[in-house]
């Protein structure tokens, strides 16, 4: 295996971002990252790759692509299956790969896929240059803060003693929050609706591929999204994993724009209280037709995209069920040396940010949701307030998107609101444009047609389309 070698850079005079830390206070950070994290993957796609040239196959662009996205991709990868998570990967790249890794590894060759201890051996070397400058500001330092404490050793006052209040801004986490999973292990739970289908065949099919592949899952009706992730606690309670896939295959998600299902759906995945929403959009094949232009299609994906769903692509039911597979192998590797946090609480009693704040798989601390609570608070028949209702009210306004009618109800969270808002403007005018509202991460505005729309529906006493 050829050598890795990473890019090392140590940032000086890094100011101290915590609230209530010491004025002026200062850190180094160290950024490091493998120039090539996974070497043999790109050595045996440029092989494969030379070898489509030779025989002038079009198979070359495709390889191209794969390539092009492992370069990009700044983790290592385990296997030549974990590359399907990858754009331009299909089926056949991906097994080739694997087939050679497993020749490889047979030979005697060896992959590293943990970098830590080759960086923390770059940096102790004290013939490096990252080493002498670690050290030399240390020394530095050092020096610095014995000459100030020379200077104050004799004079101890009220002032030099602790400050308790830099301790004000830690969280605090109830005992009766954390959960004791001993053995994390996650189950794929497959929605029934997903899996039957119109007929028994399509369960039949997800099922086995799901066993071909040694994938513990579980059958049942979810109320929202087709695939999940449980753990069991030590008590054998079952909690949700923050991580939930609406499955749309083409023709379905045509269908959904056409009768108003999409913007509904969405809607619901980002009330359901679970924090990273993963859209999978499943192709049907060349030359199929969906009864809704391709622009439309590619649109409504991006739509969803920056409205902080992840949205993913396969080609086919067999390549879901394989991203399906990887997914639950590295919730399987990843959730070990874990701390576990009940925030079923916390979202029941409407904290702020408590279902808002951003999850990323290495962090320590996992949020788990109680599937009860999940099941009831995602449901279409559940009790909803004034604001939900409102809510669901401006999703019917042709145009009127997630982000859009979120910017209205976090200024106006009930019609009454809204109506009082419109009572209080000088002029007619001005209560046709109050709605064109910044939105999004882009904070663009709504516009000035849309905000005169809402102000006909809702503030008018005669509504005219």
């Amino acid at each position: 295996m050829p050598p890795i070698k990473y890019e090392i850079k140590i940032v000086k005079h890094v100011p101290s971002d915590t609230p209530g830390s010491s004025i002026g206070k200062e850190y180094r950070r160290i950024k490091a990252h493998a120039k090539r994290p996974n070497p043999l993957f790109e050595a045996w796609l440029e092989e494969m790759i030379g070898r489509a040239e030779e025989k002038n196959s079009l198979g070359k662009i495709a390889l191209q692509k794969a390539l092009t996205s492992l370069r990009r991709y700044p983790l290592p990868l385990a296997s030549g299956r974990d590359c399907i998570v990858l754009a331009d990967f299909g089926k056949t790249i991906c097994e080739n790969l694997e087939r050679r890794l497993k020749s490889y590894l047979a030979g005697g060759g060896r992959v590293e896929t943990d970098h830590r201890s080759s960086i923390e051996a770059i940096l102790n070397d004290e013939t490096g240059e990252h080493y002498q400058e670690l050290t030399n500001a240390f020394y530095t330092e050092s020096k610095d803060d014995a000459a100030d404490n020379a200077d104050d050793v004799a004079v101890i006052d009220d002032a030099m003693m602790p400050n308790d209040s830099i301790f004000d801004h830690i969280p605090i986490t109830l005992e009766d929050d954390l959960v004791r999973v001993t053995n994390p292990r996650p189950i794929l739970l497959v929605d029934t609706c997903e899996t039957i289908g119109k007929s028994k065949s399509s369960l039949d099919k997800t099922l086995q591929e799901l066993a071909q592949y040694a994938v513990e899952h579980d059958v049942r009706r979810l109320s929202v999204g087709d695939f999940a992730w449980i753990v069991k606690d030590d008590g054998g309670r079952e909690f949700l994993l923050p991580y939930v896939i609406e499955r749309k295959r083409l023709d379905d998600l045509a269908s959904s724009i056409k009768d108003g299902r999409f913007h509904e759906q969405k809607f619901r995945l980002k009330q359901c209280g679970l924090l990273n929403v993963i859209y999978l959009i499943e192709h049907l094949g060349n030359n199929r037709q969906v009864g809704v232009p391709e622009g439309s299609l590619t649109q409504a994906a991006l739509n969803t995209y920056v409205q902080d769903f992840t949205v993913k692509y396969t080609e086919n039911h067999h390549h879901t069920v394989m991203y399906l597979s990887v997914m639950t192998n590295l919730l399987s590797s990843k959730l070990k040396n874990k701390v576990f946090r009940n925030i079923t609480n916390r979202s029941a009693g409407g904290e702020p940010n408590s279902r808002t704040a951003p999850f990323n798989i290495s962090d320590q601390t996992v949020p788990l949701l109680s599937f009860e609570y999940f099941y009831k608070q995602s449901s279409k028949t559940r009790d909803c307030s004034v604001r939900d209702v409102f809510i669901k009210q401006l999703l019917q306004i042709k145009l009127l998107t997630i982000e859009k009618v979120n910017a209205i109800v976090e200024r106006y969270p009930t019609p009454q609101c809204l109506r009082r808002a419109y009572d209080r403007c000088p002029s007619e005018t001005e209560r046709q444009r109050m709605l064109n509202l910044p939105y999004g991460p882009t904070k663009r505005t709504i516009g000035d047609k849309l905000s005169t729309i809402i102000y006909q529906l809702f503030a008018s006493d005669r509504y005219a389309p």
